[in-house]
């Protein structure tokens, strides 16, 4: 499979790039519901946000998750899927206003902040970002692992969030059950790790 030449999502995107690496968008008129990274102590993302979500109301506050994935675990010669989270010791929250949500954590004692670059608070998610993940993951928040097989050298996604994507793969690992996909377009764009199952190569 070719390799993608693109940022990785740990190291960022020419844009500008969040605390995690994850491409920076551009801020937009309050109303409009965008993506932003919350950070917050590791191993109570999920516990954290569920309280967000009961203490803030909708009007600065549209939703609170922690962003998982399968990953492909081997114990005792068996393979098994576990969900992990994907960025630890963040989240995010969508919202219509970062400012207004920004002012409403503080406000709390919650160990949790909203976050963005070193020279802009409050910057959001890149769309095109927010919008892969957003039809990738499940109602739960998580990136199920898909299955493919690789025919005459040709990868064929049948199930899971990768159908159709085959052109945004490369770097198919069929032993550890993972790829590389390229996430977003232009100067956003960046590479994230993704589950696959390729059990038949010809």
């Amino acid at each position: 499979m070719p390799v993608a030449t693109v940022p990785s999502a740990r190291s960022g995107a020419r844009g500008g790039s969040l605390a995690t690496g994850l491409p920076m968008g551009r801020r937009s008129p309050r109303g409009r519901e965008r993506w932003y990274l919350l950070r917050m102590p590791e191993g109570r993302e999920a516990s954290i946000c569920a309280e967000l979500k009961r203490l803030l109301s909708a009007s600065v506050l549209t939703d609170a998750f922690v962003l998982r994935k399968e990953r492909w675990m081997k114990r005792g010669g068996v393979w098994f899927l576990e969900p992990v989270n994907m960025y630890r010791g963040y989240a995010f929250a969508v919202s219509p206003d970062a400012a207004g949500l920004a002012k409403a954590i503080a406000g709390l004692t919650l160990p949790v902040e909203l976050v963005g670059t070193d020279v802009r608070s409050w910057a959001p998610l890149a769309d095109e970002a927010a919008a892969w993940y957003a039809a990738a993951m499940d109602s739960s928040h998580v990136i199920r692992s898909s299955t493919a097989v690789i025919t005459d050298g040709v990868l064929h996604v049948q199930s899971g969030p990768l159908v159709g994507q085959e052109a945004r793969i490369s770097k198919v690992d069929r032993h550890r059950r993972r790829c590389q996909v390229l996430v977003g377009e232009g100067d956003s764009a960046f590479t994230e790790q993704a589950p696959i199952d390729v059990p038949f190569k010809s």
